[in-house]
């Protein structure tokens, strides 16, 4: 969701930023040992949020190059991870192996700023007793409602 990765890249280049404009900053003293001793105790306190900013910007990066295709038919559901654009993990799910398909409210994406609940749909596997993740990001209940329609629905071939 571009509208979650972007605010955690600004944050990360300002968090980023600062540190680096502090320690810049110090350079002219860096010729007394005084300076030095400055840089030093200024540097140990602010290079974290330096490398805390660099965390965010790598993740708002994550969360752009990452991606769930599904392929929904009469017979399965078949999910693929993809990352990167190359499939990292693929799921198949057999129509009459899935014993609900749940809404879940995926906490990673909710924002402050926004009222509406962000989905995703679980498929519930009975042979496996596995959980399946055949949607995400659904901005609001309408949506993920649609969504669980067509899900259920699906046409046989």
């Amino acid at each position: 969701m571009p509208e979650v990765a972007l605010p955690l890249a600004v944050f990360g280049v300002i968090a980023t930023t600062l540190p680096a404009l502090a320690i810049g900053g110090l350079l002219p003293a860096l010729a007394v040992p005084s300076g030095v001793l400055s840089a030093v105790l200024m540097a140990s306190f602010v290079l974290p949020f330096g490398l805390f900013g660099a965390a965010f910007v790598m993740l708002a990066f994550y969360m752009l190059c990452n991606a769930l295709m599904v392929h929904v038919d009469g017979n399965a559901i078949v999910t693929a991870r993809v990352l990167f654009g190359i499939v990292i993990r693929r799921r198949i799910i057999l129509r009459s192996d899935i014993t609900s398909i749940d809404p879940e409210i995926a906490s990673r994406y909710q924002s402050l700023f926004s009222s509406d609940p962000v989905y995703q749909l679980v498929a519930r596997d009975m042979r496996r007793h596995k959980r399946v993740i055949v949607a995400e990001t659904l901005k609001g209940e309408a949506l993920m409602n649609e969504l669980k329609a067509l899900l259920i629905n699906a046409p046989k071939p």
